[in-house]
């Protein structure tokens, strides 16, 4: 009886088909150990989206602790086909957007990573949505910065690697509800105006990275260079070591956070992410503990982005 149980036990698990979807990392680190200089990367990076049909709209240094001695960079472009495409599923979909390409340095050499189309836009919109659009355009990034950056080539999932679109865990759950409202009223393109205007005057470090305008929406990127450097520090800090100082340098394509403004029938609407929900998206492989102890850090945060974002609407 006990041997016939065994066997039935062990024919359910062949029988039953393994539950998930494809596993995605976060990032997809495209290049390793450049053959260049950094500078000379980051204008490879650049070229090599140029040539695959990606506008660059904003290229900025990132935020790194001054004792680390290591150089990030992000850039950040976009593709009229492609946002097209992920905006016929409405204004929070732009959340997908745009593409953010990291350009790091560790101990090892000079790297080049990106935010993966594939898990982010599945995060965004739900399983199963522009699945193959994603894929693709993760591909043909891959492809691109490989040929494009002189290194080895070597397209590996990294981060938090998932099999499914929803985050789960603390701090995590369905992305719809993780949408927050930070204003609500007046005419779109002045609203529009008046976000920028309050980021370009904040005075807690916050500043104005780009501005991306699509048919009744328009995404707004902002960084700090303190909260980036503190944010990689977070995210490495468990891979640390006398050989390897700042792995965390690895999630530049984390950064900038957008805030997005849309045409909500005769009147503009304001939203960001719940940051730490937004955290937990693109740091989550730093570990339960990491946000434990930084669980102060993703209010402040928010707090900072809706001041600066919102102080030209009050």
């Amino acid at each position: 009886m006990k041997r016939f149980f065994i066997m039935t036990i062990l024919m359910l698990l062949i029988a039953v088909p393994a539950l998930g979807g494809q596993e995605y990392g976060v990032y997809v680190k495209a290049v390793e150990k450049a053959e260049t200089s950094f500078d000379e990367v980051v204008g490879q990076v650049e070229n090599a989206l140029l040539g695959a049909g990606w506008e660059v709209i904003a290229s900025y240094e990132s935020g790194v602790d001054g004792r680390c001695g290591m150089r990030a960079h992000v850039v950040v472009a976009n593709n009229a086909e492609y946002a097209g495409a992920i905006m016929k599923h409405g204004a929070d979909a732009a959340f997908v957007l745009p593409l953010k390409v990291g350009v790091y340095e560790d101990e090892s050499g000079i790297h080049v990573a990106f935010a993966n189309p594939a898990s982010i836009a599945r995060t965004v919109l739900g399983d199963g949505v522009e699945d193959a659009l994603a894929v693709k355009t993760m591909d043909s990034i891959a492809g691109a910065l490989g040929k494009g950056v002189k290194g080895t080539e070597v397209k590996a999932q990294a981060g938090e690697i998932r099999d499914e679109g929803r985050v789960g865990g603390m701090g995590g759950g369905d992305f719809k509800e993780k949408v927050e409202t930070i204003h609500s009223g007046g005419a779109y393109d002045d609203v529009v105006a008046k976000v920028q205007e309050g980021i370009k005057a904040d005075q807690k470090g916050w500043k104005l990275v780009y501005t991306l305008k699509l048919d009744n929406v328009t995404l707004i990127g902002l960084t700090s260079g303190a909260t980036e450097a503190k944010a990689f520090d977070i995210a490495g800090d468990s891979r640390e070591s006398k050989t390897f100082k700042c792995p965390g340098l690895d999630h530049a394509a984390a950064f900038p956070i957008e805030v997005v403004v849309s045409q909500d029938g005769g009147e503009a609407k304001v939203v960001t992410l719940d940051e730490m929900y937004r955290m937990k998206v693109y740091f989550e492989d730093a570990g339960n503990w990491a946000f434990m102890k930084n669980m102060t850090m993703p209010g402040r945060i928010e707090d900072e982005i809706v001041e600066a974002a919102t102080s030209k609407l009050k």
